[in-house]
């Protein structure tokens, strides 16, 4: 009898989604026993989404899922890069972006199930002064708002949105950009979003030309802008077409780096880091299986 293939389901039995409490028999009930050999391994604490990926890996899994939000996804992906092993995921959190790119559903029933039959996809990685990142990663005002969020007790849509108003008034910074040891770009800019993937969360477009597995990486750079200029551009990151406005730059390549004149924020997946002047920005290609809905 061939042997079934090792699936650890990793998951926060902490937070606030209602079903996570049925999760662990969920999954039982619905993936099926006659593909996987089916683990779950609940967390205590945030540092131990890492440590007990690479608890899966040295128990040779065959797939390792990632029950959780965007931050989640980031930790578990992170170690999984170059390893063979696939990432699975079973969105948990507010904005869901990676997991919406990928088409994997959000009701979380219909999330395992599609652990059954799903396909598996190799995808770029995006590494932030050697941070890991699989979605979307920003410096300036996006990185300002993660920074913020990350000590919100209000989660969801409503909360980044009360967030995002309440910061509007963020003062643009002075960047320098330069691809391949060459300045592209110097200036004043509100934010530079990093985009592997379409979206930030809940359905609103960073990039939508951004794709995980072309081998490439997107730098969105929105420059500084006038009060009179905000409606046109709040509207254009409503219509998923921000990379269209006037006041937005769109470089693509593999390798970026980004000089600015203080430390501070930067994201990575929604993940909030503090950095120093200067941020390198490199990919590597195909080196993150991925299970994906089509």
């Amino acid at each position: 009898m061939a042997e079934l293939a090792k699936l650890i389901v990793i998951y926060n039995p902490f937070s606030g989604r209602r079903k996570v409490k049925q999760l662990p028999q969920m999954v039982v009930n619905l993936l099926a026993d006659s593909i996987y050999d089916v683990l779950v391994w609940p967390t205590e604490k945030a540092s131990d989404v890492t440590m007990l990926t690479e608890r899966a890996i040295k128990e040779k899994a065959t797939i390792v899922v990632a029950a959780g939000g965007d931050g989640t996804i980031n930790q578990v992906a992170a170690s999984l890069v170059n390893t063979g092993i696939c990432l699975g995921i079973i969105p948990l959190g507010s904005g869901n972006g990676f997991a919406r790119h990928f088409n994997i559903p959000l009701n979380t029933e219909k999330a395992i199930l599609l652990l059954n039959k799903g396909l598996q996809k190799d995808i770029d990685t995006i590494w932030i002064n050697r941070h890991c990142m699989v979605n979307v990663g920003g410096i300036g005002f996006d990185a300002h708002i993660s920074s913020l969020f990350a000590n919100n007790k209000k989660r969801g849509l409503q909360g980044y949105v009360k967030t995002i108003i309440k910061q509007l008034g963020y003062k643009s910074e002075l960047y320098k950009i330069f691809q391949n040891q060459r300045l592209i770009w110097q200036g004043h800019a509100f934010m530079i979003s990093i985009a592997n993937a379409t979206q930030w969360g809940n359905n609103v477009i960073v990039h939508a030309g951004a794709l995980p597995d072309d081998g490439l990486l997107n730098l969105i750079v929105l420059e500084q802008f006038s009060a009179f200029e905000l409606p046109r551009i709040l509207a254009n990151v409503l219509q998923g077409k921000l990379h269209l406005n006037k006041k937005t730059k769109v470089y693509t390549g593999t390798d970026f780096r980004i000089e600015r004149e203080k430390d501070g924020s930067v994201h990575a997946d929604g993940e909030p880091l503090w950095l120093g002047k200067e941020i390198n920005i490199n990919i590597e290609p195909l080196s993150l299986k991925v299970l994906s809905n089509g």
